[in-house]
């Protein structure tokens, strides 16, 4: 068959098969079309874009493309400029390179996709979110549906700020309720008080059968402050429960859930970028932030820097020259104040808190 004689049906569906032919980004799990979370991204993907195109029918063209290119998004507004419009570029140059129109493909090379609008991040400080959960738990809906509903969204919440989670990873976790072991390492449950570390295993497929993004891995708490943990209900596990097997659902409820009570935002990347400045504060490197995230280095150098927030931000500066000293300047302040850092009790004392052999 001629380059010239194949349809957009024809090569939506070869870019079809061969996505779900291929394997997960991130944990290079084998795609499947019984899997809710694979098909989800399929269409955020390649549906959304396939979709501009009026009719599948009709042979690749560069008049077709350009059509789909240009194509108003939903709220009438030209996508020049918007994220859609570059995710269409990318996609749709995909086509015109399989079905092989030159045209098409030089006229896109002269073409700039690059994202200038926004939308403007929200952002939450730890203060304002330990009000709302205080606010929220102090409140009687009258009705235990809604109470369950707001014992569970606030622990999600908290969830995610502490550790920096998106919804759906704390949906995954594994040992919230109870420990596990894992390669011969056991974990203790989140809703165990005397949990001191809170290690949090993440599943790669969440309770009701989605798949994360990021897949298996394990995250630590930002912060170990005991008061805060406590404040935060951290140990009070209380996981909303629901049926759909499509993680951006179990998000979705959430995001809703904030909405109706006037939190006054709705996405729920705030609290995972509080979470990265609580870490931040806290003298967390940034090497085992991202680890503990499950993405790069680069990525949370990148994405996080967008979202600062500004009381946020003035304590992690002030706060940072009273960040733990090394040892050796530890002793030295010691010896500056008139205490013998030889001493025995002193010595156990310094074992402790920088974690040396005896």
């Amino acid at each position: 068959m001629e380059n010239d004689l194949i349809t957009y049906r024809q090569v939506f569906k070869d870019m079809e098969d061969d996505y779900f032919n291929g394997v997960h980004r991130n944990t290079k799990r084998k795609r499947s079309r019984d899997m809710a979370s694979d098909r989800k991204s399929f269409r955020r993907c390649f549906t959304q874009v396939f979709d501009q195109v009026t009719d599948w029918d009709t042979y690749v063209s560069w008049e077709g493309i350009k059509e789909a290119l240009y194509s108003p998004l939903p709220d009438g507004n030209n996508p020049v400029g918007h994220k859609d419009f570059k995710d269409r570029y990318y996609r749709l140059k995909q086509v015109a390179e399989r079905a092989g129109r030159k045209k098409a493909l030089e006229k896109l090379e002269k073409i700039d996709p690059t994202q200038t609008v926004f939308a403007e991040s929200q952002s939450i400080d730890l203060d304002t979110l330990l009000s709302l959960l205080d606010k929220e738990r102090n409140t009687d809906y009258g009705r235990s549906t809604e109470n369950q509903a707001r014992d569970g969204w606030c622990w999600v919440s908290a969830m995610c700020a502490l550790y920096g989670l998106r919804p759906s990873e704390v949906a995954a976790g594994q040992n919230l309720t109870k420990a596990i072991t894992v390669d011969g390492i056991t974990f203790p449950a989140v809703s165990d008080p005397n949990n001191l570390e809170l290690v949090l295993v993440i599943g790669e497929f969440t309770y009701f059968g989605g798949s994360t993004k990021t897949g298996w891995r394990l995250a630590i708490p930002m912060s170990k402050d005991k008061t805060l943990i406590n404040r935060l209900g951290i140990h009070n596990v209380c996981l909303p429960i629901t049926e759909s097997k499509d993680p951006s659902k179990f998000n979705d409820n959430h995001r809703k859930w904030l909405e109706r009570h006037d939190w006054g935002f709705t996405q729920t990347y705030a609290f995972q970028h509080l979470g990265n400045q609580l870490g931040e504060m806290n003298g967390i490197p940034q090497e085992i932030r991202a680890r503990s995230f499950g993405h790069s280095v680069a990525v949370n150098d990148s994405k996080y820097k967008k979202r600062r927030h500004l009381a946020t931000e003035l304590g992690i500066l002030t706060r940072h020259q009273r960040q733990p000293l090394p040892l050796d300047m530890g002793k030295q302040a010691l010896i500056n104040i008139g205490i013998n850092p030889d001493l025995p009790e002193v010595k156990a004392i310094l074992r402790a808190i920088y974690q040396l052999d005896d």
